[in-house]
């Protein structure tokens, strides 16, 4: 009877989240015992928006772009401010002159991106794979921006 119900109460939890997160994928929530664990929220991916990066689109406001492969695209002058970056694959991406202020890029692979005059403002960066010194000697960031361990980075005006 126990068991039951807390089977019951378990089902009833998944709902309500269901209904309160309609953008959380299910995987993102995972039985524990007889209980329910929400592991991280975060919204779905906007495949919509990755199509356009990947089509030459250089504006994305805000868009949920992690876990996207966008290595050899160019946003080179565009307006990604507050963007989701974080486990996507960067690799040789034209980023210079573009403006990243607030955006995560935890887990994110940046080996050969270009950041010339990029605004890293507020960027959190700080378990990206792949960023060099010389990347950053290019760039411009501000004291709320988040670094590996070992890098600095110049403040722009």
């Amino acid at each position: 009877m126990r068991a039951d119900l807390i089977l019951i109460v378990s089902g009833i939890a998944f709902a309500i989240l269901a209904m309160l997160l309609p953008n959380l994928a299910m995987s993102q929530i995972v039985p524990i015992r007889n209980s329910v664990h929400l592991a991280a929220y975060r919204p779905a991916q906007d495949a919509a928006a990755v199509a356009r990066i990947k089509a030459g689109e250089i504006n994305c406001k805000g868009c949920q772009l992690f876990g996207a492969d966008l290595s050899n695209t160019c946003v080179k002058h565009g307006d990604l401010t507050g963007a989701n970056f974080d486990d996507v694959t960067a690799q040789y991406m034209c980023m210079s002159f573009a403006n990243f202020r607030d955006v995560s890029f935890r887990n994110a692979d940046l080996t050969g991106a270009t950041l010339d005059i990029a605004n890293l403002k507020g960027a959190d960066l700080s378990n990206v794979r792949g960023l060099t010194q010389a990347q950053l000697d290019t760039a411009c960031a501000d004291n709320e921006t988040k670094l590996p361990s070992g890098l600095v980075a110049k403040s722009c005006s």
